[in-house]
């Protein structure tokens, strides 16, 4: 199947992005891109999104595909094949809101944020698990941890030495290739199941036991084995603007430690061992809808699926199409905002009353004086209007075992076109 059968299909609602993604990430190496040529420079051409004033980057997925489209003015445009991985991650940095493939053909289709962030782990792995190791800010021979929840800690991976020397002039070290065999037998050490890719850049994320087992894969390689050696030593380096002096994380490790930004504005706290009292649950004998009580069930699994942090696809459809969440309020009604992160606010939601009050409980514990709170099932549609313009971190569940949380601010913004989206085909249905 090549690319543009499977945007097709994708379109038409026959293949899932997942698929989508597999199938671009093992066979389309390079993208074909138009560059507006003038004075100033070269710009990517850019298509208008459904939204006022959304920029997407116009790709091609083939030279065919291209050949296809009339353009007007072609002598102000320069046809550039570029590297499929590079660019995504460049598409990403910048300011746009994604990616239109193959626009004015029958494969077009539109991806955002989410879907390019998901489509640049798909790449990633598929390169990494082509390359003997990556690249790791090392000091000595010191490799750079980043620290996920409070004392647990792994390996941050790079799949370019530039990006992994630009982060070494921050925490020091420079970048240095190490094998799959040394980085994962520091991952283990540290009890960590898989590295971190791209600690420092915007488009961090960390990796799956299933992204591990891939990369090892391909590399004709088993887990390794707790080595008989002593553990080799590693550095921590701070987070831009946020560093913090700690007791340090082993003997041979540095004293400041760094958590990557979707983690450190609330890991996850510890239970306390016995709970505060609460009040009696607020819709007690009010049955939730079937609807509602399906669509949050669904939420739930395409968390726990995400392993808190991935997923983002599955988990903003079912964001958006949710009727009803549980949010914590205040005594008037109003949404409470328990957390911040740099400048961006923290919004919890939550798939069952049960996980609000468990957070409840525990800023509680940590601040009594706080003023009385309770769960509510509120409407998602005002809601998300209300807060998707100020790009809100978003955590669902956060507190518990279970808990989500959104890579960067674009998650609501992203569920509201899906949700218009959504309604816009029901209205034509009817």
């Amino acid at each position: 199947m090549n690319a543009r059968e499977s945007l097709e299909r994708w379109t038409s609602g026959s293949l899932d992005f997942a698929s989508v993604i597999r199938n671009f990430a093992s066979g389309v190496t390079r993208w074909w891109v138009l560059y507006q040529v003038s004075e100033a420079g070269e710009k990517p051409v850019l298509t208008k999104g459904k939204q006022r004033g959304s920029r997407y980057v116009a790709v091609f997925t083939d030279r065919e595909a291209v050949d296809r489209v009339q353009v007007e003015h072609p002598e102000w445009l320069k046809l550039v094949e570029e590297p499929a991985l590079p660019f995504l991650i460049r598409v990403f940095r910048s300011e746009v809101d994604g990616m239109t493939f193959n626009p004015g053909l029958p494969s077009m289709a539109m991806i955002g944020r989410q879907e390019l962030h998901a489509m640049i782990r798909e790449y990633s792995v598929e390169r990494l698990a082509s390359m003997p190791g990556a690249w790791v800010p090392t000091q000595d021979e010191n490799l750079l941890l980043v620290e996920m929840q409070p004392e647990q800690y792994t390996v941050t991976v790079y799949v370019s030495e530039a990006d992994a020397a630009h982060i070494a002039r921050r925490s020091g070290g420079q970048a240095k290739h190490h094998p799959w065999s040394v980085i994962f037998r520091r991952c283990r050490e540290l009890g960590a199941e898989a590295p971190y890719l791209h600690f420092g850049l915007p488009e961090q994320m960390p990796l799956s036991p299933q992204d591990a087992q891939r990369i090892l894969g391909a590399a004709h390689a088993a887990l390794p084995q707790p080595p008989k050696e002593p553990p080799m030593p590693s550095m921590t380096a701070p987070q831009p603007d946020r560093a913090k002096a700690e007791t340090n994380p082993s003997p041979n490790e540095s004293a400041s430690t760094a958590r990557p930004a979707p983690a450190s504005g609330s890991p996850r706290p510890e239970r306390p061992s016995k709970p505060a009292e609460r009040p009696a649950p607020s819709s007690a004998g009010r049955p939730i809808d079937p609807d509602v009580e399906a669509g949050l069930r669904k939420l739930e699994k395409a968390t726990l699926e995400g392993q808190g942090m991935g997923n983002g696809w599955e988990v903003s459809r079912a964001l958006a199409e949710l009727r009803r969440i549980w949010v914590v309020v205040d005594q008037e009604g109003n949404m409470v905002i328990l957390a911040g992160q740099d400048q961006s606010p923290i919004v919890d939601f939550f798939t069952s009353e049960a996980h609000a009050w468990r957070l409840i409980e525990e800023a509680r514990r940590k601040n009594p004086a706080l003023p009385p709170m309770t769960p509510r099932l509120i409407s998602t549609r005002k809601l998300y209007r209300a807060l998707a313009p100020r790009k809100p971190i978003v955590w669902i569940n956060r507190g518990s075992e279970e808990a989500w949380t959104s890579i960067t601010g674009h998650t609501l913004p992203y569920v509201m076109e899906l949700k218009e989206q959504m309604e816009q085909g029901a209205a034509r249905n009817t």
